[in-house]
């Protein structure tokens, strides 16, 4: 618990810094801020040499970001959220059956988007790609043929213990319907890459385990300052 306030102090961080340092930079005339939220399922599962057959497991994620319109077609975007994320029926070369695992997470995701219109001013189609450090909250795990979850992981549990962060590659595509004024909704499709090793089991073994994760996500903006560049 301590170190998941820790880390959710230290995502607030975060964000409010990338926020303010936009805000210091922004063009006063031709600048907007947007500010949204965002819900949506996750489908989450492991990949890597350590990894001999899984399938993925839904989730859901849930956040909060700030976007920088700083021209006609380019803005930046810091973000703030949990997700969940794991695998279920893993097989590794390491143990004799399989097991299921269930992380949960806080993530900060920045991102550069190209956005261009469509239909008039009332529709945009966004391109986007970043990155998002992940620190991880809570993780369980439990043999595949058990119902539901009841141990934590650790050093004694299969796999072993799994990594305190990881950094995600994020790219993706989205639409938005924009209203009078530039607020609105859209839909995100967001794939994330892991770049970190997970499962102390598998960096012990010369082995490789990372997180793939498809988000598939809703979200409602309103801006709050400047006109829509």
């Amino acid at each position: 618990m301590v170190g998941a306030v820790r880390f959710l102090k230290l995502g607030l961080a975060c964000s409010a810094m990338c926020a303010l340092l936009l805000a210091a930079t922004a063009a006063p005339a031709r600048a907007q801020f947007d500010f949204g939220l965002t819900a949506g399922p996750s489908i989450a599962d492991f990949s890597g040499t350590y990894i001999d057959r899984s399938i993925p497991t839904w989730g859901v994620v849930f956040g909060a970001y700030a976007e920088w319109h700083f021209s006609p077609h380019w803005s930046v975007e810091a973000a703030f959220g949990t997700a969940q994320m794991g695998a279920f029926e893993v097989e590794t070369p390491l143990e004799e059956e399989a097991y299921d695992y269930r992380t949960s997470n806080l993530q900060i995701p920045i991102a550069v988007n190209f956005r261009t219109p469509f239909f008039g001013d009332t529709w945009g189609l966004r391109a986007f790609a970043g990155g998002a450090p992940v620190f991880n909250t809570g993780c369980d795990v439990k043999p595949s043929s058990q119902f539901s979850f009841d141990t934590e992981c650790s050093s004694d549990t299969p796999g072993g213990e799994i990594a305190s962060s990881d950094l995600l590659i994020q790219f993706g595509v989205g639409v938005d319907r924009i209203f009078k004024g530039g607020s609105g909704v859209g839909f995100d499709l967001r794939y994330s890459i892991g770049t970190k090793n997970l499962w102390s089991e598998a960096v012990d073994n010369d082995l490789t385990a990372k997180n793939g994760v498809l988000d598939i996500k809703v979200r409602f903006f309103i801006p709050i300052e400047g006109p829509r560049s």
